[in-house]
């Protein structure tokens, strides 16, 4: 009985270590076929934006400058923090995206005192600054210029027809590629502002487009911001 035990007990012993041996085997059998075709892959050099340098994108797994071919006829390109961002060269406007126009006048004709300008609030959909421009171009205006304090209050006017509080809506001011604020709708130069303070900021070196927001029951005023981030447009139009 206890040779019988014994012989039981190291063939127990023996299987415990038979089975993980053999998977031990498959395992590494599996890895090694695997493994010469794994061999035929490069690793990729990126996966995402962050593991390239600044001035760089990742693209197909490759840091790479994204700026070829994103911004298209009579735009400029710049990069900041790895994206890239698109704007129309001087006398031109648009959406640099799909190719820049050569600015024309849209004022009105000096002397109709029937020709006033009007502004509407587009609450509908929210949509980023270069959106925003081609938006307005479609339904026969052009995103919002504030030339003026009457001009301003017009349009504060208007955000308070909609009741929306704390919201943000754009106009067509920015300071790209210039480096100098412009109404890129008519091509001027501010000479009316309405800053929150402290602001124009550039924060993050990234905020390029004009907005107006609400804070501290200051009621709605000027802020610079991402041309990338979403908002409501204000379109205008001459009657």
């Amino acid at each position: 009985n206890l040779k019988l035990r014994l012989n039981k007990e190291v063939t127990d012993y023996s299987a415990m270590w038979v089975q993980p041996t053999l998977c031990i085997c498959v395992l590494v059998s599996v890895g090694c076929v695997f493994g010469q075709d794994f061999n035929l892959i490069p690793l990729p050099e990126c996966i995402t934006n962050e593991e390239c340098d600044q001035l760089l994108t990742c693209i197909d797994f490759k840091c790479q400058d994204p700026c070829p071919g994103i911004c298209r006829g009579n735009a400029t390109c710049e990069i900041h923090n790895r994206v890239p961002y698109c704007g129309c060269k001087p006398g031109f406007s648009g959406n640099p995206f799909t190719g820049c126009q050569l600015e024309t006048p849209k004022d009105p004709p000096s002397g109709n005192p029937r020709c006033r300008k009007v502004y509407k609030i587009e609450h509908f959909v929210k949509i980023n600054w270069y959106a925003a421009l081609i938006h307005c171009q479609s339904h026969g205006g052009r995103l919002a210029s504030i030339e003026s304090q009457q001009e301003n209050e017009m349009v504060k006017a208007e955000i308070a027809k909609t009741n929306m509080r704390d919201d943000r809506f754009w106009t067509s001011g920015t300071d790209y590629p210039l480096g100098q604020w412009v109404w890129m709708s008519s091509g001027n130069s501010p000479t009316f502002f309405d800053w929150l303070p402290g602001e124009p900021n550039n924060k993050g070196g990234d905020e390029r487009c004009l907005h107006l927001s609400e804070e501290d029951e200051e009621g709605y005023m000027w802020n610079d911001v991402e041309c990338l981030a979403e908002m409501y447009p204000i379109c205008e139009y001459f009657e």
